[in-house]
């Protein structure tokens, strides 16, 4: 099975079709590839040559911003320091959010509270940070221009998600290296659903990411000039399910493998509703929840329970208090 390919820019050009397409592609397969969206490849090209540089550091100077020093889930993880479906994924990273101020909290404060805060950059490159910035700004823009056309795939006004999306969104990023399989684990990252609205994959020139469709694992490779789309929880939850956030992973290879992955959020201090999408609610089968794992509507809940899970040092040094509460048998 070969992936589908939109256009962004024919959500201007031939909008008809477009839209026609989406609802198609997104209720069904759930995985994209997504062209002409704006984002500058020369700019993306820029970001990764500068992770790779993060990267190549050595162990110490990365372990500066660990994200150990981050009560916000921000800053470097070395191999194996993230977790994925109980079980440790085999890749380094920078997690980057929305670069706010930190609020000040206690336990008697609204959970939200506790997400925001600033980023950890690395002193050795500083053009990082303004590099990423700038990418920031134009995924962001082809995310919320690709929202719209969600949106308006489902009969419901432009901005509808856009009640999801506002001034304390916890957008999510990922600078990511997968190193060569040298170990028995084939786990890059497991098996999982994406939190938030909507993700973008930038992916250079190795393999690994596959997704979970109709039953099957199909091969996602990289294809010059895409971004990868997938759908988040979050919208999942909005459509009562009509969206279907796809279950993917990444195995590693012979070769090491980069990738950058932007996650849309939602406003911290929301839960989120079900929107009316008329008569496309009768094909829809309802949200695909586990007990064991299960999708909250209330966004700072849901968030904390995945960090939780996914970054237990980082929880149990800044978060102690929510361990138990958001540990699911």
């Amino acid at each position: 099975m070969t992936l589908p390919i939109l256009h962004l820019d024919d959500f201007e050009k031939n909008q008809d079709k477009f839209l026609k397409d989406l609802r198609q592609i997104v209720s069904t397969v759930g995985f994209f590839y997504l062209k002409n969206h704006g984002i500058d490849e020369k700019l993306s090209k820029k970001l990764f040559s500068l992770s790779k540089e993060f990267f190549a550091l050595p162990n110490d100077k990365k372990e500066e911003i660990s994200m150990i020093h981050s009560p916000q889930f921000r800053g470097y993880s070395n191999e194996g320091g993230e977790y994925t479906d109980g079980a440790k994924d085999f890749r380094e990273q920078i997690d980057i959010g929305t670069e706010r101020e930190a609020l000040k909290w206690d336990v008697n404060s609204p959970l939200w509270h506790r997400l925001e805060g600033p980023n950890l950059w690395p002193t050795q490159i500083p053009e990082l940070k303004d590099v990423f910035l700038q990418w920031h700004k134009q995924t962001q823009n082809a995310c919320l221009k690709l929202l719209k056309a969600f949106a308006k795939s489902l009969n419901l006004n432009d901005d509808a998600f856009e009640k999801l999306y506002g001034r304390n969104s916890y957008e999510h990023c990922k600078l990511l290296r997968y190193p060569a399989q040298n170990t028995s684990s084939k786990q890059g990252v497991g098996s999982h659903k994406d939190g938030g609205l909507i993700t973008f994959v930038l992916q250079e020139e190795q393999s690994g990411l596959q997704a979970l469709i109709n039953g099957e694992w199909i091969s996602v490779p990289p294809l010059e000039g895409t971004v990868v789309v997938n759908i988040g929880e979050f919208l999942e939850l909005a459509t009562n399910g009509y969206l279907k956030a796809t279950i993917h992973r990444v195995n590693l290879s012979a070769k090491e493998r980069f990738s950058i992955a932007y996650f849309l959020g939602v406003q911290l201090d929301k839960d989120i509703p079900i929107f009316d999408i008329g008569e496309l609610a009768k094909e829809s089968t309802g949200v695909d929840t586990d007990p064991k794992n299960p999708l909250l509507r209330n966004v700072a809940q849901n968030y904390f329970k995945r960090m939780i899970r996914s970054h237990p040092d980082v929880a149990k040094a800044h978060h102690s208090d929510l361990i138990e509460k958001f540990s699911f048998a």
